[in-house]
């Protein structure tokens, strides 16, 4: 019994040192808020979005210490734009960003955390040919990781990866 009890506080589910690959699906990013602000300010003759894919996540997480997470984003998203002029035009987002999280609960099989990514977003467009890059971020209000090695995660806030992503996550 003795055993089991030592045994239970040496397994966390982040802690010092390990890692995770975490793959997520966001909606409501910081490029929609931005492509919403552009078609009102326009006042008619600007671009409205008519197509987007929502934000497609790839995140690496390296544990610093045992709640305290460092680890970089990246994420794409894809647009369709129509004109007043019903022309067409498709950009190419590439966020990539650096981020810290913090576990409030670190479980084995649950994790609750907050966090903030810092980045750039690339935006790539051919009609017409542009290339367009501003700063954006992440903040993590709520997240929630539930599972073993292989998990669920979801998170509420608000940036490049939504105001709200689910995702699978697996510990290396």
């Amino acid at each position: 019994m003795l055993l089991l009890i030592v045994g239970s506080n040496f397994i966390k589910a982040q802690s010092k040192g390990s890692s995770e690959l975490k793959i997520a699906y966001g909606l409501g990013t910081t490029t929609d808020f931005l492509n919403a602000f552009t078609s009102v300010f326009t006042f008619g003759y600007g671009p409205y979005e008519t197509r987007n894919s929502g934000a497609f996540v790839v995140e690496y997480n390296y544990a610093i210490k045992d709640k305290w997470i460092i680890g970089t984003d990246l994420a794409y998203q894809q647009v369709t734009r129509e004109y007043s002029d019903k022309s067409t035009e498709k950009s190419h987002n590439y966020t990539f960003a650096v981020k810290s999280n913090y576990n409030y609960i670190s479980k084995p099989k649950f994790r609750m955390y907050s966090g903030l990514g810092l980045g750039l977003t690339l935006e790539k467009s051919r009609n017409p040919v542009q290339n367009i890059s501003h700063f954006n971020y992440q903040l993590t209000g709520l997240g929630i990781r539930l599972g073993g090695r292989l998990g669920v995660n979801a998170e509420v806030g608000f940036g490049y990866k939504g105001i709200g992503n689910v995702g699978l996550a697996y510990s290396l």
